[in-house]
């Protein structure tokens, strides 16, 4: 009797444990996604505030480039126009009002390229590294696959922005003397984006800048893979891997 009553007590015993892990083990699965999910939101949250910053950064420079730019020449217009009518400069009134209109028109394009919008994303890069080779003696180097254009529309404005922030980096502090911009097409679309500048060295270079954060950011709302390759002397590359 008492070898019954042990076995039934073991029994109960071994009952309870099982229970007590089993409740050990979905509070432990619990809190493992619960903490996922506020690693998520964390860094979704990193995401926005780093567009938000972008955003603010922009409107800065949209902001002085109307005040510096169009409103300095539509001030200067005012004071040709104020003169008395023997002496009004036409041709200066000619030039500030035409220059006003290039500072607003560069504006507009800023802020969403015609071209994207008119031929695409594939026409819109070739544009854009044609100016670059105009306006700078940096050599260009673009060759993009069709399917470039098969990145829904709504995307295609970050997937520009980022080649165009890279311009811009390049431009401004790589000192390069070429760019290459490549898209190939094998199940996935993978643009790289490579200067031959100075490079950088991302171990003692932790931090990212704004303009890089803000390549982060997009890539993440396209979504895209983004990877980052550079060292001293051995120029920056930007790549982006798209699954359409």
């Amino acid at each position: 009797m008492e070898l019954v009553l042990y076995s039934i007590g073991f029994c109960v015993f071994l009952a309870a444990l099982l229970v007590v892990a089993t409740i050990y083990s979905k509070n432990t699965i619990v809190k493992s996604e619960l903490s996922k999910k506020q690693l998520e939101i964390d860094h979704q949250k990193e995401l926005v505030e780093q567009l938000i910053e972008v955003q603010e950064e922009e409107r800065s420079r949209i902001a002085r480039e109307l005040h510096d730019g169009v409103n300095a020449k539509l001030a200067t217009v005012l004071l040709f126009v104020a003169q008395p009518a023997e002496k009004i400069d036409q041709a200066g009134i000619s030039n500030s009002i035409k220059e006003a209109m290039q500072i607003s028109r560069r504006i507009s394009y800023d802020l969403l390229p015609p071209t994207l919008e008119s031929f695409g994303l594939k026409g819109a890069l070739y544009e854009l590294f044609e100016e670059i080779q105009e306006q700078s003696k940096i050599d260009v180097n673009i060759e993009l696959d069709d399917h470039v254009d098969e990145i829904p529309q709504k995307k295609q404005l970050h997937v520009y922005r980022i080649v165009q922030e890279s311009l811009q980096n390049t431009i401004k502090y790589a000192e390069a003397t070429s760019i290459d911009l490549n898209a190939s097409f094998d199940k996935k679309l993978t643009i790289s984006y490579q200067d031959n500048g100075k490079g950088m060295d991302f171990e003692t270079t932790p931090q990212l800048g704004l303009g890089l954060k803000n390549i982060v950011a997009r890539s993440e709302m396209i979504p895209a893979l983004h990877e980052f390759k550079s060292e001293l002397g051995k120029g920056f590359q930007t790549k982006l891997t798209i699954e359409l």
